[in-house]
């Protein structure tokens, strides 16, 4: 059974997050707002957005698919049927999908630990790490001499591509001690490194730590 099919059936039950109504509200006021509401859910059935497959690390496909949504315009339990129909439900809002393979990426952070497993090219374009790897190389040339950027992708390994640390352990945080800066690393190193990249090794609650790295000219 198709999913838009099954999510405008099930408009003929309250969505989860209806238009506010206030206690006293008129049987007229009561019609407005819950046509409102089946007016919104289906703009969303139209414009829901899908992918086959995961390219975020630590998710298995599901049989039919990933539909993305805000599943507030939908009744309640409404995902526990698309999954019974072999769908994956995610938010719209946390997920989005590579622009060159189509499979779906998390972009907003689930743990005090995220990082991403895909970068934005050009500004607008992301890309996951499966479709860049094969070119990381100009991705990582962008970054570099660049204190106020970082390579963020845990699964980008700069040595691959030729670089070298130079030094890490740097922390940046709240706690004391924490107060290592790029901008003033990037100015002390020597002038014999032209090409510096900043790499974050990892993220906290409210700290992160980092390396820099060089790429020797060839």
């Amino acid at each position: 059974m198709r999913p838009k099919y099954i999510l405008r059936q099930s408009l003929s039950r309250p969505v989860s997050c209806g238009h506010y109504l206030p206690d006293n509200a008129t049987d007229e006021q009561q019609k407005s707002a819950r046509d409102a509401d089946i007016r919104s859910a289906i703009s969303e059935i139209e414009n829901m957005d899908f992918s086959a497959e995961y390219a975020e690390p630590g998710y298995s496909n599901p049989l039919k698919g990933i539909l993305f949504a805000d599943w507030n315009y939908f009744p309640r339990g409404i995902d526990s049927i698309l999954e019974r129909y072999g769908y994956q439900i995610e938010w719209s809002d946390e997920w989005t999908t590579c622009e060159q393979c189509g499979r779906a990426v998390r972009t907003s952070p689930d743990s005090h630990g995220y990082q991403p497993s895909y970068v934005i090219l050009n500004d607008c374009e992301i890309v996951c790490v499966d479709c860049l790897n094969g070119d990381a190389g100009d991705y990582l040339e962008s970054l570099e001499n660049h204190p106020n950027r970082a390579l963020n992708v845990p699964a980008i390994n700069p040595a691959k591509w030729g670089y070298v640390q130079l030094e890490d352990g740097f922390e940046s945080g709240f706690h004391p001690g924490q107060n290592d800066n790029p901008k003033a690393i990037y100015a002390r190193l020597p002038a014999q490194y032209p090409r510096l990249l900043f790499k974050i090794d990892g993220v906290g609650q409210f700290d992160f730590t980092f390396s820099v790295w060089h790429r020797p000219e060839s």
